[in-house]
């Protein structure tokens, strides 16, 4: 980020910070507010903001005089490509899209009958862990395994919901990380949802129509999935429920865009961009200088 933050060095510029871990500790807090304070001091007019994924974590930032809002990272997930696909046999009573390592915890579900994966692991650090899933789960399917092609191993995003929709239940399985994007995949898929005890904000769009927070054992996993199967919820039904909650999430940051536009004089309706700006996640990965170059491109069309 230093070439980016150089070229702007002498700009007013607004970060947006969205946190992908779960952080309510004092003092990791702290760590992040002094960094932040060394880098206003570098760069004065830049302006930081954090996007918190629970109340708990926008308290605590504002307790160390962090600019932060309430707006949990689930919402930038594009429901235009993750919804309910009709005709799909519903092959699988439960999926668990997460990475193979040890804080997902996979064995949790070792009752579970007809189980699939959606997955990847980092083959230096989680060899083992991945070793150790593929013993304990000899007769799962292996999404990855059957889809991928050309030696990619992971699936696209248009991918994943098609897999999401040949399964009944999602899983979330660890007890810590941050909100964790595929439990709202799950969801606009139409994907009832087990989970675990978590913190991180995974269950700020959960519903107790269509989610189920159990006890870190295999057989209440096991219980928690036979009985969302049993409710039969429509996949629509859960979708609803679940967009109705991301509007609102989404409303607070195009509210925050257009607080940032108005104390810069700019004269624009960011609700009426959004659609047009909006892509899933609203990340791309691109080095420091691609988005410098973006922003020179920028500068020439507003001149021209």
């Amino acid at each position: 980020m230093q070439p980016l933050f150089d070229y702007l060095q002498n700009r007013t510029a607004y970060f947006l910070k969205s946190w992908s871990w779960h952080i309510e500790n004092i003092n990791e807090v702290e760590k992040i507010s002094n960094s932040e304070n060394q880098h206003i001091t570098q760069y004065p007019k830049h302006k930081i903001i954090h996007l918190c994924n629970t109340v708990e974590q926008q308290e605590i930032f504002h307790k160390n005089k962090l600019n932060a809002i309430f707006c949990n990272q689930n919402c930038l997930i594009d429901e235009k490509i993750f919804n309910p696909i009709t005709g799909i046999v519903k092959e699988f009573n439960a999926v668990y899209d997460a990475k193979f390592t040890t804080f997902k915890r996979h064995y949790l579900a070792e009752k579970i009958d007809n189980l699939a994966f959606i997955y990847y692991y980092d083959l230096l650090n989680d060899i083992d862990c991945y070793q150790e899933i593929l013993s304990l789960f000899p007769h799962a399917r292996y999404f990855n395994q059957a889809l991928a092609k050309n030696n990619k191993f992971l699936l696209s995003p248009y991918q994943v919901n098609q897999c999401l929709n040949a399964c009944k239940v999602g899983l979330c399985l660890s007890s810590v990380e941050g909100a964790m994007y595929a439990s709202i995949q799950y969801l606009l898929s139409g994907l009832p949802v087990v989970s675990t005890k978590s913190k991180g904000g995974r269950d700020i769009f959960f519903d107790e129509e269509f989610t189920l927070i159990v006890e870190d054992d295999s057989d209440a996993i096991k219980e928690g999935v036979d009985e969302l199967i049993r409710r039969n919820i429509s996949a629509e039904t859960i979708r609803a429920k679940v967009l109705k909650k991301i509007k609102e999430h989404r409303l607070i940051l195009i509210k925050l865009v257009q607080s940032i536009y108005e104390q810069e004089g700019i004269e624009k309706d960011f609700s009426v961009e959004w659609e047009s700006l909006f892509y899933n996640k609203l990340m791309k990965l691109q080095t420091p200088e691609q988005a410098i170059q973006q922003f020179e491109l920028a500068k020439q069309n507003i001149v021209n």
